[in-house]
């Protein structure tokens, strides 16, 4: 539902989305501004409603999906590498399949 209202944002690349999450990059604070206000007319108009306490607005960095995407990077998140880094060495096949479905995402 979501890529079909968003489209034309999805697709020039103005906006970013995974089921009910958004990212709207910018590289100016008047392009964010532009954007965001094109975001929420068409949300607006699909009577689309957001949790205020659930949005954050005019920010340089965001944490989406274990993911640090901000100033023109995308990092993983200091605390996964840190799990990945600490995990003990596996000894039995469930645990090299636990391993491996958590470093698989990244």
């Amino acid at each position: 539902m979501m890529n079909s209202i968003f489209w034309k944002l999805l697709h020039k690349k103005v906006l970013a989305n995974y089921i009910d999450d958004f990212v709207i990059p910018a590289k100016t604070i008047t392009e964010l501004k532009e954007q965001t206000t094109r975001f929420l007319k068409i949300a607006e108009k699909h009577n689309l409603c957001f949790k205020q306490s659930k949005c954050d607005f005019n920010i340089e960095e965001i944490l989406i999906l274990g993911v640090v995407v901000g100033k023109g990077q995308v990092q993983m998140e200091q605390d996964k590498v840190k799990v990945v880094k600490e995990w003990k060495v596996p000894a039995e096949i469930k645990e090299v399949e636990s391993f491996l479905g958590f470093v698989n995402f990244y």
